[in-house]
C-alpha cells in the first residue's frame, strides 16, 4: 500500500477507500508492505490523513518512507526481498495452462467493506450480497474443537463475596451459536458481552467444583487478552468481517459472514 498526499474521498461509512483497503488487508493476517510519503513540517495535509498515518505507524507493518515517486520502485524491490527473507518464502513453478485457467475462472466482486479472498464461488447462479465463500482460510476452525479462556467472577457463599479467576473451555460450536444470537452488526464490546453471557451460563457449575457451597455467581468477565485472541481467530477464519471503522474501538462494527453461517445450519442438525 502507498500512502501519499491524499486520504481520499470519505465514503458513507466514514472512511476512504484507501483506509478500507488497509483494514481488509490487515484482517487477512498476511504480511503488509506500506510505503509512506515523508511530508515536510510545513506541508498541509488533512486531519484524516494524519490520523491514518499514525494508525499505520503504530501497527505492526513493514514500513518504508519515500520522498518522491522516483523512490517508490526501488523501495518496492527492497521491500519485496525483505518480505521474502522475513517470511521464508520460496520460489516455485506454475504451469502456464493452470495459470490461464485460474485467471479465466476468477470472478471479482467490488465490495470494499467486505473481507473477501480473490476467488469466490457463486451458488445457484444468483448470489445474494452475503453469498461469498472464501476459497482459502488462513486459520480454519472446526466446530468440534475447543477454545480455552480465563475469566473472572464474583461468587457468593454464606453471605460472603469472593473474587475468583478460573479457566473455562468453550466449544467453537457454542461460540458460533452465541454469535448467531447477537444483532446482525455488533461492536467489539457487543462480542465481549455475548461471550460473558455464555460464560455466566456455565460459571456457577464450574465454580462449584471447588466451592460447592456457592449459591450465586455474578459479574463474569472474559479476560481482555482472551477476547482479543478470540476476535483475531474469528477474523482469521473469515467468520466475522469489519463493516465500519472509527477512531475508537467502540465505533468499530462487525458482522457474521456467510462463511460462518453456512456450517451453522448443519450444526443445528448435528448438535441440537
Amino acid at each position: 500500500m502507498i500512502v501519499g498526499d491524499s486520504y481520499g474521498t470519505v465514503q458513507k461509512n466514514g472512511v476512504s477507500q484507501m483506509h478500507l483497503s488497509y483494514l481488509n488487508a490487515k484482517a487477512k493476517l498476511k504480511p503488509l508492505i506500506v510505503l509512506v510519503k515523508n511530508h515536510s513540517p510545513d506541508a498541509v495535509i488533512s486531519r484524516q490523513l494524519q490520523e491514518f498515518i499514525k494508525l499505520v505507524t503504530k501497527q505492526d507493518n513493514q514500513l518504508h518512507y519515500y520522498d518522491t515517486e522516483e523512490d517508490i520502485e526501488p523501495l518496492l524491490v527492497q521491500a519485496h526481498y525483505n518480505a521474502v527473507a522475513n517470511n521464508k518464502m520460496v520460489g516455485g513453478w506454475v504451469r502456464a495452462n493452470d495459470e490461464e485457467n485460474t485467471t479465466s475462472k476468477k470472478v471479482v466482486y467490488e465490495k470494499p467493506v467486505d473481507i473477501l479472498p480473490s476467488t469466490t464461488e457463486v451458488e445457484n447462479n444468483s448470489p445474494d450480497d452475503e453469498d461469498f465463500i472464501a476459497d482459502k482460510v488462513s486459520e480454519p476452525i472446526e466446530l468440534t474443537e475447543f477454545f480455552e479462556i480465563q475469566y473472572s467472577a464474583q461468587a457468593y457463599e454464606g453471605g460472603n463475596l469472593t473474587d475468583v479467576t478460573r479457566s473455562l473451555t468453550l466449544s467453537w460450536h457454542e461460540i458460533l451459536m452465541t454469535l448467531m444470537r447477537i444483532p446482525s452488526t455488533f461492536s467489539s464490546y457487543g462480542l465481549q458481552n455475548a461471550i460473558n453471557r455464555l460464560i455466566t451460563s456455565k460459571a456457577e457449575v464450574d465454580i462449584k467444583k471447588e466451592m460447592p457451597n456457592v449459591h450465586a455467581v455474578s459479574r463474569c468477565q472474559i479476560s481482555q487478552a482472551d477476547i482479543n485472541n478470540l476476535q483475531r481467530k474469528l477474523v482469521g477464519a473469515n467468520w466475522i468481517q469489519l463493516m465500519t471503522y472509527g477512531t475508537r474501538v467502540s465505533q468499530e462494527l462487525w458482522k457474521l459472514t456467510f462463511y460462518a453461517k453456512k456450517p451453522t445450519a448443519k450444526s443445528y442438525l448435528k448438535y441440537e
